[in-house]
């Protein structure tokens, strides 16, 4: 009886959700609105927050079938399909529109006629069924040929524009989408923003992509990137204006393809962390198999390789969710494949690498070009003969097991060798620690007397220049100025008010350092009497303090700290920690 009330339970909460997710509960406030101000509201919410938007987009619908007006019913079903595609819901957004077109022809609507056929053909691009789009779009072309106004012309241009970006030919799509802008921006105020940001949008991407295809080119590439980064910069200025929070997730994620294509691996997980985030927040989950990739790019390459598995997975789940088969998904698989073989996942790389090869053998569309930088890249005809290779590594694991023995041997020696020469290394670390902790209070002592002489001890220096410097320079110390990473030679020129070069100058006589070894001393000393005085600052990881003291990256502070104390530290945090805990 027990198994079977839980089974009707489960059924009947199966079909509350289902029945959730396939009907949106008008609020009441806007069941009194009319079909006009319900439009206005869904024009206004479009680029801002897509779940209100397509409540209203519901309550368009609902108003119009209760009133059983065919007109407002196909308009409605139109706007449904719209907010759809936005919202990434390809089978919903394809079964309204086909019910928007159909109506909109029973009733004669040629302006909707135009809008469905151009929407139908825009749902298929997104979700890179492409020679379906291509065939509405041409339906539509055929539509308003002899219209006197070129805008939907141009709008229909900029779609076959964004085919030809992804299929490769994207020189031609560069050309029909600075047409396209300059038309738009030619007709002032009356133009529709969202015409200008998608002709931006494909510049963006289309240089961005130019620089990709230029891999072996590096001046002709980074000129590429530039002018993509100039796209970006021009355009995101104005989704801040018109609040288009979709249109800032693009750009973001485009902006984090290009550190990805400049070697800036960190910035650009940095960028696109932050696209993902506002992704997730605005429930803009579109572009997210791109961000996925592109993370698992980056940590690729800074051979971080669990770091992938885990955002390259996501990008597989995304694309499924989506059900989105992109050119790219070729990417991640292959990805997959190699990063879990780099982690010693044999099992799970020889899948990957096999479903690899299956897509590849699918996938005719688009293959001549887009995936031709992905067969440069990775050496793809040699992947068949690789699967083999780990096929028969994989299999030749059980007979290894007759040497278990003597391979542990082997490694119990290696294991004593390494223990002796560890505990050396620790040893000499401690005496290290104990010294560095000696200079630290010697120094902290030294600094409180300096501060209560510090008339006894001036410098005699005459240049009156230089002791103007000197003493703006020590209240650039006093203030800890030099901990922000924007602490560059002529940041600190400025603030003592002189010229970089004759700072340089300055600073070598009377400090004598150079100004990065002056910098790096200040951050690792503060850094050495913080750790040891504050003990929430030893909490925080290597990287977070690494930051907090001035430098961009953990590796760079650890260099620099090992340089100038003799230990690494983590070594330093952990014998502070001892301390006081005894």
């Amino acid at each position: 009886m027990m198994k079977m009330y839980w089974l009707v339970v489960f059924l009947l909460t199966g079909f509350c959700l289902l029945a959730q997710e396939n009907t949106s509960q008008v609020p009441d406030s806007l069941k009194n609105k009319s079909f006009k101000e319900l439009k206005e509201q869904f024009y206004n919410y479009e680029y801002k927050d897509l779940v209100i938007t397509q409540t209203y987009a519901h309550a368009m619908l609902e108003l119009a079938e209760e009133n059983n007006n065919l007109s407002q019913i196909h308009q409605a079903e139109h706007y449904n399909a719209r907010i759809s595609t936005s919202l990434g819901k390809k089978d919903v957004a394809l079964e309204f529109i086909e019910k928007a077109l159909k109506h909109s022809q029973e009733a004669n609507d040629s302006t909707y006629i135009i809008k469905n056929f151009y929407l139908n053909g825009k749902i298929y691009a997104d979700f890179g069924v492409y020679d379906k789009a291509v065939d509405y779009y041409l339906k539509v072309c055929d539509l308003i040929k002899d219209d006197p106004d070129q805008t939907k012309f141009h709008m229909v241009a900029h779609n076959i524009a964004l085919i030809k970006n992804q299929a490769g030919d994207i020189r031609n799509a560069i050309e029909i989408s600075k047409k396209n802008l300059r038309f738009f921006q030619s007709k002032g105020e009356t133009t529709d923003y969202s015409n200008i940001m998608n002709s931006y949008l494909l510049l963006a991407s289309a240089y961005s992509k130019l620089a990709i295809k230029n891999q072996n080119k590096p001046i002709r590439k980074r000129t590429f990137i530039d002018s993509s980064m100039v796209y970006i910069d021009e355009s995101i200025d104005k989704t801040i204006q018109y609040d288009d929070r979709e249109a800032y997730i693009i750009l973001l994620t485009s902006k984090g393809i290009n550190y990805y294509e400049l070697n800036q691996f960190d910035r650009s997980l940095e960028v696109l962390k932050d696209a993902e985030q506002q992704s997730i927040q605005r429930k803009l989950f579109i572009k997210l198999p791109v961000i996925h990739l592109f993370q698992g790019k980056s940590h690729y390459s800074l051979q971080q390789y669990n770091e992938a598995v885990l955002h390259l997975e996501k990008a597989l789940k995304a694309s499924k969710t989506q059900k989105i088969d992109f050119p790219l998904l070729q990417e991640i698989l292959f990805l997959l494949g190699e990063s879990y073989e780099q982690v010693g996942d044999k099992v799970n790389a020889i899948k990957h690498f096999k479903l690899f090869w299956k897509k590849d053998q699918q996938n005719d569309l688009l293959k001549d070009e887009t995936t031709k930088t992905l067969y440069e890249k990775y050496d793809i005809p040699s992947l068949e003969k690789k699967i083999k290779k780990l096929e028969e590594e994989s299999n030749s694991i059980g007979t290894k097991y007759v040497y278990v023995k003597y391979i542990a041997w082997s490694l119990l020696c290696v294991l004593l060798i390494f223990v002796f020469f560890y505990t050396k290394r620790q040893y000499q670390y401690k005496k290290r620690f104990d010294k560095l902790l000696i200079q630290i209070n010697t120094l902290e002592q030294q600094q409180k007397e300096n501060s209560k002489e510090v008339t006894k001890k001036q410098p005699k220096i005459t240049d009156e220049k230089v002791i103007e410097i000197l003493n703006r320079l020590k209240k650039f110390e006093e203030k800890e100025q030099f901990l922000s990473n924007k602490c560059t030679l002529n940041y600190v020129a400025k603030k003592v008010n002189t010229n970089s070069t004759y700072f340089s100058i300055v600073l070598q006589k009377h400090k004598k350092k150079k100004f990065v070894q002056y910098i790096t001393d200040l951050r690792i000393e503060y850094a050495l009497q913080q750790l040891k005085n504050d003990a929430m600052f030893r909490s925080f990881d290597i990287k977070s303090i690494a930051q907090e003291v001035g430098f961009n990256t953990a590796e760079s502070f650890s260099k620099a700290f090992k340089k100038r104390s003799g230990i690494y530290p983590s070594f330093y945090i952990k014998n502070l920690d001892k301390l006081q805990d005894s």
